[in-house]
């Protein structure tokens, strides 16, 4: 039997969508429905469902599933025994960010970090926070960085960095000319500009305002756009005020073209790294883990 067909079927049994596993596997529709339909001839058995627009394992298929979940993590267990043995530190990982995370932080640790193991090969995917969990839910991705609070208690969290949020404005508004620092009940009183549904910083920033007795139907929303770039460049232009990683505004404070204004009570946010809890890790993925924590306590 072709461990590729197993893989596509796997892949299929954990998404439950012919088209999302295409994308996650990098495959035409029509190959892995192929595959598929190899594994079943092979077994002379259907595996899926496909009914009412609905993809459902039958019974086979939940019984080649379970054995497919064990074969993979014995090559997992085989691969790291076989290369804590050798030294040998190389493979292939798939990261997931949030855009912030994505943009401002990740080039360069993933920078440093390939150099030091020029062997292994990186990807990255790029989505909100919400995206970016549910990709690590159905295993899209090997790890997922995000900005927000996770609530699946199955997957393992571990925060890597505390960000600092502050408020934006261009420098003439009229909070940079008051001076001093800026509590949740005066942003209310200005147009606001802010990230879309289902990003982290959004649902941080939200939830902050809540906590101060600042509702959403209080605020005055200007704009909701979909990056951190998008939102400076719509405060720099004086359609709104916004808040902000601190860690994404340097280039436009050493130019003057943003002023930046501490927040009272100050509002913080963890980065996070998100994994599956899996019995086995691959090297590659402990290395990356040790390393990133190493990078993050230097940053600090």
């Amino acid at each position: 039997m072709s461990d590729r067909r197993l893989k596509v079927f796997h892949t299929v049994a954990r998404l439950l969508s012919f088209t999302k596993a295409a994308e996650a596997l990098h495959m035409t529709q029509p190959a892995v429905t192929f595959q598929v339909r190899q594994l079943e001839e092979y077994f002379n058995t259907r595996l899926f469902d496909r009914t009412h627009n609905r993809v459902n394992l039958t019974p086979a298929g939940e019984k080649v599933s379970d054995f497919a979940e064990r074969i993979f993590d014995l090559y997992a267990e085989m691969e790291n025994s076989v290369r804590d043995l050798t030294g040998e530190i190389s493979g292939a990982l798939t990261i997931g960010a949030s855009t912030t995370i994505a943009e401002y932080m990740l080039p360069s640790l993933l920078g440093e970090f390939k150099t030091r193991y020029p062997d292994i090969n990186l990807r990255l995917k790029v989505a909100n926070s919400d995206g970016i969990v549910s990709m690590v839910e159905h295993n899209v991705i090997d790890l997922g960085v995000v900005e927000s609070p996770v609530s699946n208690k199955n997957l393992i969290v571990e925060i890597c960095h505390e960000d600092q949020l502050v408020v934006v404005a261009a420098p003439d508004h009229d909070l940079v000319s008051r001076g001093g620092k800026v509590r949740p009940s005066d942003i209310k009183s200005y147009p606001f500009v802010c990230r879309e549904e289902g990003s982290g910083t959004r649902e941080v920033i939200t939830q902050y305002l809540a906590d101060e007795g600042v509702k959403d139907s209080d605020m005055n929303y200007a704009l909701e756009l979909g990056s951190p770039e998008a939102l400076k460049g719509a405060v720099e232009a004086g359609m709104g005020i916004s808040i902000l990683s601190r860690s994404t505004i340097d280039k436009e404070l050493k130019l003057n073209t943003l002023a930046e204004l501490q927040l009272d009570p100050p509002l913080s946010r963890p980065f996070s790294f998100v994994r599956q809890r899996q019995k086995f890790r691959v090297r590659v993925m402990e290395e990356l883990l040790e390393f990133a924590q190493t990078y993050c306590a230097k940053k600090r």
